[in-house]
C-alpha cells in the first residue's frame, strides 16, 4: 500500500492479526530509500504526534495513527505480530517469526498563500 499525504494532514494505519495464543502487534517505521533501519514506534512518539491503539481479544487490532504530518513523517510503516513467547527473549537468538504488513506513506509540502495590505 501506498499513500501520498501533506504536511499538517493525518493518516491512520490498521492491523489486524489472527494465531492462537493471539499475536503480539508492534508498529516499526523506516525512512524513504532506508528499509534496513527500521525503529519501533511507540503510543506518544515524536512529541505526541504517535497514537497507538490496540485491542487483544480473539485476534489482535491495532491502529496507529499520526497528526500533524511533516516531511520527516515519509516513509515505510510496519505493522508486525508474533505469537512466539520467546520473541522478547533477550537471550535467544533473533530467529523469531514476525508476519509483516506494509505501507509506504510520501508526505508532501502543503501549498499555502499569504496576501498583505498596506
Amino acid at each position: 500500500m501506498s499513500e501520498t499525504k501533506l504536511t499538517l494532514d493525518t493518516f491512520e494505519l490498521y492491523c489486524d492479526v489472527v494465531g492462537n495464543p493471539t499475536p503480539e502487534i508492534q508498529w516499526w517505521y523506516a525512512e524513504i530509500n532506508r528499509v534496513d533501519s527500521f525503529k519501533q514506534l511507540w503510543d506518544g512518539a515524536r512529541k505526541r504526534r504517535v497514537s497507538i491503539n490496540t485491542a487483544y481479544g480473539n485476534n489482535g487490532v491495532s491502529v496507529l495513527g499520526i497528526t500533524r504530518l511533516t516531511l520527516e513523517d515519509s516513509g515505510t510503516y510496519e505493522c508486525r505480530a508474533s505469537n512466539d513467547p520467546r520473541r522478547n527473549d533477550l537471550r535467544q537468538n533473533p530467529a523469531i517469526t514476525w508476519i509483516r504488513a506494509q505501507a509506504t506513506i510520501s508526505v508532501l509540502q502543503s501549498e499555502w498563500s499569504m496576501s498583505c495590505s498596506t
